[in-house]
């Protein structure tokens, strides 16, 4: 069986088993007209609501699996603080006891989340225990509703706790570590006490962009505290270590670019749908339109060729960008960067430069990076060569961004070997600048995680309205691991940009495959935030919406994955008003 068999019977298969599990709810929420209805009353739901999710965060902390999970979450913290070691720098350190604290206590939280409410409302009913609640004047929306609140509330407070110990742990980091570097100034640097407390204290007013050798910021914090010239610094920091001496410098880099909160604005993607339309235009009154190709292909290989030329620098030629971005924090030593790929097709080698004398090494651009309105007195500009064909983070110790939010960006293409510079939007240029601390980051974080649970904890309390636990906590299970899985099944179903066929080269056999996939994506998808990859970056967490993107796109964000819980949720409501828990025996 080849590889598009197997697609296309695994797809059909999936669509045939949710056609079947929608059939089945529709049926359950809408043929049983003998079931109690109950009334949409307002007055007094907060305190019935709040009643009901006491009653389910109780029955959590006395279900051994529910408690199991809520300790292997909280023990998890300290033990990857222990063991956490990274590439064996603090830097390394720091970022994967974050990554490995918050991402595991969300993994175990959505496994808690989905078994807690799947568990809750089908136990009582299967136990008869709910015959004591709709015996009372409680209308069955506000007990889905109090049982949604009372697994949220349980994984607020579990989550909250993780986040703090996060936190707590990340500072632990650093204070271990500045008590080994006093210690070691004392016992091989050669300093008093005194200094080494001087020297050590002096890292928390580090100040500035990161510079190497005796121009670095952290020497200069130490002169400044110390009374020590630089060399004197210099000489005493060389008989610390090695592993000490690189860990002060990935200290610099643990300030600057992870205990942050930096806004990542990106260059925005224009639209080119009249270009495209004026271009086909433009071909077919010519009569140049290809013939081996349907219209579709043609304007698709127009759109490639117009979106490489809005991307690529000519030699001697510039390219501006208006960027919009959150209003920057108001700090003296304020630092913004400018992360960017040049890539370039060709292979550059070295060159003197024929202007100044200038020998410009092989694989680097000669560019002028200016970041502000140059017009303006608030701009800074940048002459130098940058790698080619890799990431750069040049930083600028300076703020050019105007008060509403706004950046000017302009790159000058002026190196002597004549090689067009491309970008690759969005990830080939970012701006990155501070708009906040690390633990508001971390706390954003926290409320990022919380996004998915929301739709967990919905899907879970409407399964658990006409299903049984077990069925209901597999099937929501399920879903679940499909969703964290969708750049896997992607791959597998070759509709991955890696794997993806050349676009005049792309049938109908394909297209149905990339429907299905991003289909299944965008209806399984649980808010996109990734709070832990962008918390390390030391970005925050980015709540906007690109609602100029494509449909799909926009309906993957947290908004809508929010509204999907509520509507889920208001789905479950219809199901258990119509359910009928007991028949009347006359």
């Amino acid at each position: 069986m080849s590889l598009y068999t197997f697609s296309m019977v695994m797809i059909a298969l999936g669509a045939l088993f949710a056609v079947v599990t929608l059939a089945y709810v529709l049926r359950m929420a809408f043929s049983r007209q003998a079931g109690e209805i109950g009334g949409w009353e307002i007055r007094g739901a907060a305190r019935r609501i709040a009643a009901v999710a006491r009653t389910t965060i109780a029955e959590g902390v006395r279900t051994k699996a529910a408690l199991g999970f809520a300790l292997l979450v909280l023990a998890s913290v300290p033990l990857f603080w222990l063991i956490a070691e990274g590439d064996g720098t603090i830097k390394g350190k720091v970022q994967m006891f974050i990554t490995y604290s918050l991402g595991f206590a969300g993994f175990v939280l959505s496994l808690l989340t989905i078994l807690f409410s799947c568990r809750s409302l089908s136990n009582e009913i299967a136990t008869r225990q709910i015959y004591g609640i709709v015996s009372k004047p409680v209308p069955r929306w506000q007990i889905l509703t109090g049982k949604w609140v009372g697994v949220m509330s349980l994984n607020v407070i579990l989550l909250g706790l993780v986040g703090l110990g996060t936190y707590v742990g990340t500072k632990a980091i650093t204070w271990q570590f500045k008590g080994q570097l006093r210690h070691e100034l004392t016992t091989s640097g050669g300093l008093t006490p005194k200094q080494s407390d001087d020297a050590v204290a002096a890292l928390d007013r580090v100040r500035g962009i990161g510079k190497t050798g005796m121009e670095s910021p952290v020497i200069t914090a130490m002169t400044q505290a110390t009374g020590m010239s630089r060399k004197q610094i210099g000489d005493v920091l060389l008989k610390l270590p090695e592993p000490t001496r690189v860990n002060l410098r990935r200290f610099d880099e643990l300030r600057r670019q992870v205990l942050v909160a930096r806004a990542s604005v990106h260059p925005p993607i224009p639209d080119l749908t009249e270009a495209i339309e004026k271009r086909y235009r433009e071909m077919e009154q010519t009569d140049t339109l290809p013939e081996l190709m349907t219209p579709g292909e043609i304007r698709k290989h127009i759109a490639t060729e117009l979106a490489g030329s809005v991307r690529t620098v000519p030699p001697g030629t510039g390219r501006v960008w208006k960027l919009k971005g959150p209003k920057p924090e108001e700090r003296r030593d304020f630092i913004m960067s400018v992360r960017f790929k040049l890539r370039v097709a060709a292979t550059i080698p070295a060159l003197r430069n024929p202007d100044t004398g200038e020998l410009l090494e092989e694989e680097t651009v000669l560019c002028v990076w200016t970041v502000g309105d140059p017009r303006t007195a608030n701009s800074l500009e940048h002459l130098d060569t940058q790698p080619a064909n890799t990431y750069k983070e040049l930083e600028l110790p300076t703020n050019c961004i105007e008060s509403d939010g706004t950046i000017v960006l302009t790159f000058l293409n002026i190196d002597p070997r004549n090689n067009d510079v491309i970008f690759d939007y969005p990830d080939g240029l970012e701006v990155l600048y501070r708009v906040g601390s690390f633990g508001i980051n971390v706390f954003q974080a926290c409320l990022a995680t919380l996004v998915p649970l929301a739709c967990l904890s919905s899907l879970g309390v409407c399964a658990s309205s006409f299903l049984s636990f077990p069925v209901g906590s597999l099937i929501i299970g399920c879903l679940y691991l499909i969703s964290i899985s969708m750049g896997f099944v992607a791959e597998s179903l070759a509709v991955s940009e890696e794997y993806a066929p050349d676009p005049t080269r792309r049938g109908l056999d394909w297209e149905v495959r990339r429907m299905t996939v991003n289909a299944i994506g965008t209806i399984l998808s649980v808010g996109g935030l990734d709070p832990t990859n962008q918390l390390i970056d030391g970005r925050t967490i980015d709540w906007s919406v690109p609602w100029h993107s494509p449909l799909r796109e926009s309906l993957s964000k947290w908004p809508f994955a929010l509204l999907k819980s509520i509507v889920i949720l208001m789905i479950g409501v219809l199901v258990f008003r119509r359910r009928e828990l007991a028949a009347v025996i006359v």
